[in-house]
């Protein structure tokens, strides 16, 4: 006695060939029901984002052989130029103060400790394609001796600086000032400075500078 037939119903096509056939429980219909939209999509998209990927991977390491090879220093001191990505920064001061005035305003801007102003110059290193780059005072932060991280005062940046984010013209040097509110007769040990993290392309690791 041979197997029983299978019951009407759609399998895959018994000669190999991609899709599904009809089995009407004596013989197999044509034509061939094509194969659903989603493994069709999937067969396209698997060799896509492998190439897609390789073809990001080779940019991406393109990009970074830039970067490494432009960094150069990443850690120094006062009134030493230090490079983050394509930015270099030098700072030429660090200085505590109980309240602010800016220009053309009675009312001082007051920290709940006190300030540290951070005076720097911020140039691009070098000046990769014709638009401006800005230097985005909230990436920029400052450690004490104990570790403890402060970020920098956005509203009073834009205070002493009238925006919080100077633009950086190819070419021409910014100078800015940094304020960071931290407890009174807080120990300093220094600053760590960013150009935006993705800017120009490449990442950004940040620039080290003691102030102790």
């Amino acid at each position: 006695m041979g197997a029983p037939s299978p019951a009407p119903g759609w399998y895959p096509d018994p000669s190999g060939a991609p899709g599904q056939r009809y089995w009407d429980g004596q013989q197999w219909t044509i034509p061939a029901r094509p194969p659903s939209a989603r493994k069709v999509l999937a067969i396209i998209a698997v060799p896509l984002l492998f190439f897609g990927g390789l073809a990001t991977g080779v940019a991406i390491g393109m990009h970074w052989d830039e970067f490494s090879t432009s960094r150069g220093s990443s850690h120094g001191d006062l009134n030493q130029p230090v490079r983050d990505g394509t930015f270099e920064f030098v700072v030429s001061d660090v200085k505590t103060a109980t309240s602010w005035y800016a220009a053309g305003c009675d009312t001082p801007s007051v920290p709940r400790g006190q300030w540290v102003i951070a005076t720097m110059t911020v140039r691009q290193h070098r000046n990769i394609g014709k638009e401006p780059e800005f230097f985005d005072m909230q990436d920029q932060e400052l450690f004490d001796a104990a570790g403890r991280k402060y970020a920098a005062d956005t509203r009073a940046a834009r205070s002493m600086n009238n925006e919080a984010k100077p633009h950086l013209d190819p070419g021409f040097i910014t100078t800015v000032r940094v304020p960071f509110d931290v407890p009174p007769g807080t120990a300093l040990d220094r600053v760590e400075l960013h150009q935006p993290v993705f800017s120009g392309g490449l990442l950004s690791g940040g620039a080290t500078v003691k102030v102790s």
